[in-house]
């Protein structure tokens, strides 16, 4: 009869709970004995359990059995002998480290596309990350159902609620955003945020916690010819409606713009005209001498020069405004035809008197 003497676990980490078998005697792969050696690595608790009841629970270190630390199975089985003859108990080993490797994927399903009134076939896939918090209530909960119980066996067997909870978000968040299919990809976020919080629960009931929970992508499948057809016209729209919506912005913004220069491009030939053509032979300061307004014109300039036009800015109405600005501009253009003003000194005042016009 084959005696065990040392009880661990070195597999790998993706194995959630393992139960413990003799290699050396698979008949008698239940049998211990006072004075084993239990070996409990770290992130793992060993756990014995006798006809289904968890009974004693060993956290990280090495244990030597004895009916001091087994005092639960102990009183259970009475121990004869001074422990040398063989018990039997399940022992198993409960990994407590973070699981990185559940993956989870949804057959294809139907969703509405709102502009088509077409349904749409999606699918949707990602991955989620758990430990055991509650080595008791998840043997409990399991123990009886599987001897190993793998990261990849936590997913299919949650498979129902991931699925479920899964296309439930998806649909209700893109009814409420009025989503097409083709637009879902936006709220890969929003539905895993939902997903985790219904997926935490239940979890929790089995002695889990839910680290992370992650939607990698909700694509379409378009297998199918005629949803091609529908993902091209839906493209071709939106790259249309965006084209316009561009175009449109750009109108906007240069509106202003256009009409400022439309207003000083009339002005200035407005300005040109009133300048030429005054007195006979273009003799405008001989004209102006004879008439006696050398003073005037000569005053009219000085204030122009400095800005200090009043009528302007204390006019009755927009149109007596525009009638002084036109009036300046004639006297402006005058001054340059005569010579008084230079080039720059013209364009300099005619910019600023242009600005005015209401």
């Amino acid at each position: 009869m084959a005696i065990i003497d040392v009880l661990k676990y070195d597999g790998p980490n993706n194995t959630l709970v393992w139960k413990w078998r003799s290699t050396s005697n698979e008949s008698r792969e239940e049998e211990l004995r006072l004075g084993t050696q239990l070996v409990v690595n770290q992130s793992q608790e060993a756990c014995f359990v006798k006809g289904g009841q968890l009974l004693d629970v060993f956290g990280p270190g090495t244990h030597t059995l004895s009916a001091k630390n087994l005092p639960i199975l102990s009183n259970i089985i009475g121990l004869a002998f001074g422990g040398e003859s063989p018990f039997k108990a399940e022992v198993y080993f409960i990994n407590k480290s973070v699981s990185m490797d559940a993956k989870f994927g949804l057959l294809p399903f139907n969703m509405m596309e709102p502009n088509f009134k077409i349904p749409i076939p999606i699918t949707s896939r990602g991955s989620f990350a758990l430990t055991v918090n509650d080595s008791k209530l998840f043997l409990n909960r399991i123990v009886g159902t599987v001897p190993d119980f793998e990261t990849r066996t936590l997913s299919q067997y949650f498979r129902g609620v991931i699925v479920e909870s899964t296309k439930n978000a998806i649909t209700k968040i893109a009814r409420e955003q009025n989503l097409s299919p083709m637009e879902l990809e936006s709220i890969v976020f929003e539905v895993a945020n939902a997903v985790k919080g219904l997926l935490a629960t239940t979890l929790m009931d089995y002695g889990l916690d839910l680290r992370l929970f992650n939607i990698e992508a909700i694509p379409i499948i378009d297998d199918d010819p005629k949803v091609k057809k529908i993902i091209e016209d839906y493209q071709r729209i939106m790259s249309e409606d965006t084209e316009e919506r561009m175009r449109l912005k750009r109108r906007s913004e240069n509106l202003d713009v256009y009409r400022v220069e439309r207003s000083f491009d009339t002005s200035e030939k407005v300005a040109e005209n009133m300048g030429g053509g005054l007195g006979e032979g273009g003799n405008l300061i001989g004209t102006m001498i004879g008439m006696g307004m050398v003073n005037p014109i000569a005053n009219q300039m000085g204030s122009i020069m400095q800005g200090s036009v009043a009528g302007v800015n204390n006019a009755a109405s927009n149109n007596h405004d525009n009638d002084e600005v036109f009036e300046d501009l004639k006297k402006l253009g005058e001054l340059k035809a005569s010579g008084i003003l230079t080039d720059d000194e013209f364009n300099a005042k005619k910019k600023e008197l242009l600005s005015k016009l209401k």
